[in-house]
């Protein structure tokens, strides 16, 4: 008897469960207790396998601490992909790489263990300096005099149009437009290049991570309460005009949706500095790149002090730009050197319309569901593992439920990795959460649509080419991040679907 042709072929990302998205690059931090370990489990065999297990085995730390769920598949269709993920506590994790073993069991097979690695980042703030420093094996990244655009008025209190923003106050976007980022490599190294954080993505990565984390911890604090991550709320970014605008959408209810909302326009302006820091080489490589030591030298520190504009406001899958200045300082034993550059970067992590389908009319308590093609900029559209992708199905009165959207073949998906992306709500289980809030299931029911992409980098891949390959990227979001206070409100639902 063969093994089970069952699979988890890259690397598993983290999720985090209160704002539903994906961090950066889908690496795991553990300012943030709770996140989930989300993986795909691709079907190799060329048929359907039936009566399918998978359940996680084990993670390579002890101080992370996953909750057993086993799932379970009547069938998975040949060649198709189910995303899973099990609930884990990262709050003792160590940062570096990880193993983590899955296990799968189909009828027929004997079980598969699939062993892949994760990547786990330490983020903490001091606030006596207003720093925060991200931890990996190979050094730390600090990050401080941040500066970016604050959210305006029209985020978490009433604009001036009189309409009601229910984001909550404070909690809304900052679109960085600068910062001073220090490397300090463990241990000190010898020639041009040092290793890549991971061995895998550019340091501008931390960064990223850095500024999501912060954004992230107040909006657990405010959902959860505090001591659900390591550190307090409390930084402070040196702003810079215009202010950020964003409201929610009329009739918010108990749900509090306004957490997704907050998490995922924080991940969207924490973009920008991907985008103003490049995808092809980020502004360390670069002046490494530049500035080769002398013969003997051992490089103790860089630095890089980032300045950039961003003529409009960042928004997911569009070609957005920003105007950037960096200088770049290398710290040897022997010497100090220098590089400076002036360009201008654009985002290519680009998508176009998003397509959906729904029904116009569902009687009572059938399903809700949701077909979403997402298209890159040349056309073709994101098939499979391509994509982590959700939807949020609002009720008439306000309230909000989450679900994914996969690729899979599975329910309302007509095929396996055709590009069409699926999910559904079980009105009838959706009904006993509305009884709670005194809220009904008829009416006009909005959905909202957002998609990250996903790093598919095989392992094995070259440090430089595989830090080319970033994950966790907004390429589709029903809410848009805009600089004009004068605008109608930009979160903006996909399609309807009346419940009679």
């Amino acid at each position: 008897m063969s093994d089970t042709p069952l699979q988890v072929l890259t690397r598993p990302f983290a999720i985090e469960p209160v704002t539903n998205i994906m961090l950066p690059d889908g690496i795991f931090d553990n300012a943030i207790y709770g996140l989930r370990i989300a993986a795909h489990v691709t079907n190799m065999s060329s048929s359907a396998l039936n009566n399918v297990t998978v359940y996680l085995e084990s993670v390579g730390d002890p101080g992370i601490v996953p909750v057993a769920h086993t799932f379970f598949f009547a069938s998975i269709p040949a060649g198709a992909a189910m995303l899973v993920m099990w609930d884990a506590d990262f709050q003792h994790a160590a940062p570096g790489k990880r193993l983590v073993s899955f296990v799968a069991k189909a009828d027929g097979y004997l079980p598969h263990r699939s062993i892949q690695q994760i990547f786990v980042s330490q983020t903490r703030f001091d606030s006596a300096t207003n720093t925060y420093t991200c931890t990996v094996e190979e050094g730390t990244l600090e990050l401080s005099k941040p500066q970016g655009h604050l959210p305006g008025k029209r985020w978490g209190s009433t604009g001036t149009d009189g309409k009601e923003c229910r984001c909550p106050p404070g909690l809304g976007p900052i679109v960085p437009t600068g910062m001073t980022l220090v490397w300090t490599p463990n241990p000190a190294y010898a020639g041009t290049h040092g290793e890549l954080p991971f061995s895998d993505p550019w340091w501008k990565i931390l960064a990223i991570i850095i500024a999501i984390i912060a954004a992230l911890v107040a909006i657990i604090s405010a959902a959860l309460g505090s001591g659900k991550a390591s550190f307090s709320v409390g930084g402070t970014f040196e702003e810079t005009d215009p202010s950020v605008d964003c409201c929610s959408l009329e009739g918010a209810g108990s749900g509090q949706p306004e957490f997704t909302v907050a998490g995922v326009a924080s991940a969207i302006a924490s973009g920008a500095i991907a985008v103003a820091c490049s995808d092809i080489a980020d502004p360390f490589w670069r002046g490494q790149e530049a500035t080769p030591p002398a013969a003997g030298e051992l490089t103790l520190a860089e630095r890089v002090v980032a300045k950039w504009v961003l003529p409009e406001a960042p928004n997911a899958g569009l070609p957005y730009t920003a105007d950037i200045s960096w200088q770049y300082e290398r710290f040897t034993t022997g010497a100090t050197y220098q590089h400076a550059v002036s360009e201008t970067q654009v985002n290519i992590h680009l998508a176009g319309p998003v397509e959906t389908d729904t029904p116009a009319v569902v009687q009572a308590y059938e399903p809700l569901w949701l077909r979403a093609s997402f298209k890159r900029d040349n056309g073709n559209v994101f098939r499979g593992t391509e994509l982590y992708a959700f939807v949020l199905f609002q009720a008439p009165q306000g309230l909000y439920f989450v679900e994914s959207l996969t690729d899979d073949g599975l329910g309302f998906d007509p095929g396996a990795n055709d590009g069409v992306y699926a999910g559904s709500l079980d009105l009838k289980r959706a009904y006993r959460t509305l009884l709670q809030y005194d809220q009904k299931v008829y009416g006009t029911w909005r959905v909202f649509v957002f998609a990250q992409d996903v790093n598919l980098t095989k392992p094995g891949t070259p440090p430089e080419i595989a830090a080319q390959h970033i994950g966790g990227m907004f390429v589709a979001s029903a809410i848009e991040i805009t600089f004009d206070d004068t605008l109608p409100c930009p979160l903006k639902a996909q399609a309807n679907i009346v419940v009679v």
